[in-house]
């Protein structure tokens, strides 16, 4: 091979580089893109929680803690949830599953709450018990009463 054709193929090769690494790239940021998203048709963005729907939660719950020790702070989405959270001023001298169970039957809003269950639909409502902090709360999904199987 003579030097001129030599030269020339290189010289080729380095002007193509920079597009196969631009298309490299390009491909791996499709792949790694793809490879993260679901497509599933079962999967579905998480229910929309407005303002509103947060006010009727927060109105159910405040009319039963507003007298007495523990004390009702409010109501926010994350995630397609509604979180409630309540704050006690000591721990409750029960194991966890007991507390799970009384939060479950005593707290949960009942059935006579249809305002609040119609308004929330499907959306998973959890209450959460804490001492002093909330990220270290104690909690339990509610079940809608009027969305039961």
């Amino acid at each position: 091979m003579s030097n001129q054709l030599k030269i020339s193929t290189i010289n080729k090769i380095k002007s193509s580089l920079p597009m196969f690494i631009m298309c490299m790239a390009l491909s791996s940021c499709i792949q790694s893109k793809t490879a993260g998203t679901d497509l599933s048709s079962s999967d579905q963005p998480p229910p929309l929680i407005t303002v509103n729907t947060l006010k009727i939660v927060n109105a159910a719950f405040y009319q039963t803690f507003f007298m007495g020790d523990w004390r009702y702070k409010g109501s926010r989405s994350r995630g397609g949830k509604i979180n409630a959270y309540i704050q006690i001023p000591a721990p409750l001298d029960m194991s966890k599953e007991v507390q799970k169970s009384y939060l479950r039957t005593a707290i949960c809003p009942s059935a006579a709450h249809s305002k609040m269950w119609d308004e929330i639909g499907t959306t998973p409502l959890s209450i959460h018990i804490y001492t002093h902090r909330q990220k270290h709360s104690l909690y339990v999904d509610c079940i809608n009463p009027r969305h039961t199987g």
